[in-house]
């Protein structure tokens, strides 16, 4: 088994020399240009930003070492971006599609180590027209920042494993970026688990260099998430129970059959433009275009079997491990598990696929591959982005980013100064995202108290509620109303309510119906109420109009 060829020991490849090279600098450039592209066009387009994004601007309130649902990573980015511009939606988009921009990076600088140059450059390209990796990206979550450090991982852990001239920083390099992985999201233990398969496979784990490297990486990763463990621990209800629920599947076996399918749709459907780039490259294979014939650099560094190898279990063994758990446990999963799983993949394409022999290519044929992969950048991004912000509503759809977070953030401060108008309003109870998106909009002195419970929001001192005042709000429209059971006890609880309705998008006949409840400070209610009484769960005429 110590022979098996996954992991024979090779000397470093000679640094490429050939023109056709690509810089660094040109590289991160275009990756820069692409943040750019795709995080400009939901900054105009969008009216609220995303569930996700919205609720990492206010968990960004407060650096804590674990919070109720996930490790702290992302939410530390985003804490130190807000601190240096404020609770902006624009810094999601851009630190998500920054994150997918950095991890193609990091796949770039792991394929120049195993492939000639033009085939480096084309799995870059193939690896942005994965849906994950930037599209996507735009919804900063746990999911769009793992894609970064598991990039290095996957990357780290070739390089200590397959290249004979591996030093003690490469195995640091390992354990910071699994320490991080964690960090972001739980999810990162099935890759690792398909590291240790294949360690286990090759039996290499054995030998002295490598269990002394594995021991090094797992001290410096045990460190660095030792405090966010001892907090995971003590508080096991919220991220490990979170983890934990998000998991639990059915047993009937008709339900696996049609989760597998489903997943199996979905994951085909995002991988899809790369798969057609991939498909027109094998039938053009025999056609005669191919260039010059390979010079010396070239067969110096062409593919080895072994990386081939490694790359084949990075690309495929997270994705048959967690389609193995579906069918046999009945495990639940969700789509966007996935966007981490296909990062390698585009690298073991550039490899093993006959007509993807960049090396050989004609200009011709690059500058076809640069234009339609530039121009699909350029459709997705912004055609995305007004779909998602208002175009839908033109066919009679409502979305997320076309919420009219603004006419509703403005009819609930007149509300709230119509009756207190001497202080502004201080704080909102509501769901994450529809509380949220309103909040955003009324300005960073609003705090969001999510779902009215202490467990969410550390951040709200107890009894601020009732001392400050505030306004418990409400969606009622489908299918994104606001349905966690705490708020229709905090709603009932409150001084008055009263609900406003207003077209979600103009022209459309779907309107956004919000129910609101407001809780008057503790020393304008012992003085004497100026909230009028509520008359069979409406507002009194008092109200003003539209409430």
């Amino acid at each position: 088994m110590l022979s098996f060829p996954l992991f024979a020991a090779r000397a470093a490849a000679p640094a490429d020399t050939t023109p056709q090279a690509v810089p660094r600098g040109a590289v991160a450039l275009v990756l820069a240009a692409l943040v750019l592209l795709w995080a400009l066009p939901p900054v105009l387009a969008y009216q609220s930003p995303p569930w996700d994004n919205v609720e990492e601007l206010f968990w960004a309130q407060r650096f804590q070492w674990g919070y109720y649902k996930h490790p702290p990573l992302p939410t530390w980015i985003m804490a130190v971006l807000v601190r240096l511009a404020g609770p902006e939606p624009w810094l999601t988009y851009a630190a998500g599609v920054g994150c997918g921009a950095g991890a193609l990076y990091l796949l770039w600088r792991w394929a120049r180590e195993c492939m000639p140059p033009q085939r480096a450059l084309l799995a870059v390209v193939l690896a942005s027209l994965v849906a994950y990796h930037l599209q996507r990206t735009v919804i900063f979550n746990h999911n769009t920042v793992q894609l970064l450090p598991l990039a290095g991982y996957w990357w780290m852990l070739w390089r200590t494993l397959c290249r004979s001239d591996a030093r003690a920083r490469h195995w640091v390099a390992l354990g910071v970026f699994a320490a991080l992985s964690l960090l972001t999201k739980y999810s990162a233990v099935v890759q690792f688990a398909v590291g240790a398969l294949l360690l286990m496979q090759a039996g290499r784990w054995r030998e002295p260099r490598i269990w002394r490297g594995l021991v090094l990486s797992a001290t410096v990763a045990l460190l660095l998430i030792l405090p966010h463990l001892v907090w995971a621990l003590t508080h096991s209800d919220q991220a490990l129970g979170y983890a934990a629920a998000s998991v639990e599947g059915h047993g009937h076996r008709h339900h696996r059959t049609l989760q597998l399918r489903q997943q199996l749709g979905m994951q085909i459907g995002r991988l899809l433009p790369m798969l057609v780039v991939v498909a027109v490259a094998f039938a053009w294979r025999a056609r005669g275009d191919a260039g010059p014939a390979a010079t010396p650099a070239h067969r110096a560094a062409e593919v080895r079997a072994e990386d081939a190898r490694f790359l084949a279990w990075a690309a495929f063994g997270p994705v048959v491990l967690v389609l193995a758990a579906i069918t046999l446990l009945g495990t639940k999963a969700h789509g966007h598990w996935f966007t981490t799983f296909f990062l390698p993949l585009p690298l073991w394409l550039a490899m093993r696929v006959q007509g993807l022999d960049a090396e050989h290519w004609r200009p011709r044929r690059w500058a076809v591959l640069l234009a339609a992969a530039g121009l699909f950048h350029a459709v997705a991004a912004i055609g995305g982005a007004w779909d998602e912000g208002g175009g839908a509503a033109r066919r009679g759809h409502i979305t997320r980013g076309s919420l009219p977070s603004q006419q509703i953030a403005d009819r609930l401060q007149q509300i709230w100064h119509a009756r207190v108008p001497d202080r502004p309003l201080p704080m909102l109870v509501g769901d994450t995202w529809f509380a949220g998106a309103v909040a955003l909009r009324m300005g960073p002195q609003v705090q969001l108290w999510i779902d009215g419970e202490e467990r969410t929001s550390p951040w709200i001192a107890p009894g601020a509620l009732e001392r400050e005042g505030g306004m418990v709000v409400i969606l009622d429209t489908q299918p994104f109303q606001s349905e966690w059971p705490t708020l229709e006890t905090r709603l009932a609880q409150t001084d008055c309510q009263g609900r406003i309705e207003l077209p979600w998008v103009e022209g459309s006949s779907r309107m956004a119906s919000v129910r609101w409840g407001l809780v008057l400070p503790r020393q304008r209610a012992a003085a004497g109420s100026a909230c009028p009484p509520t008359l069979g769960g409406k507002a009194a005429p008092t109200a003003p109009a539209g409430d």
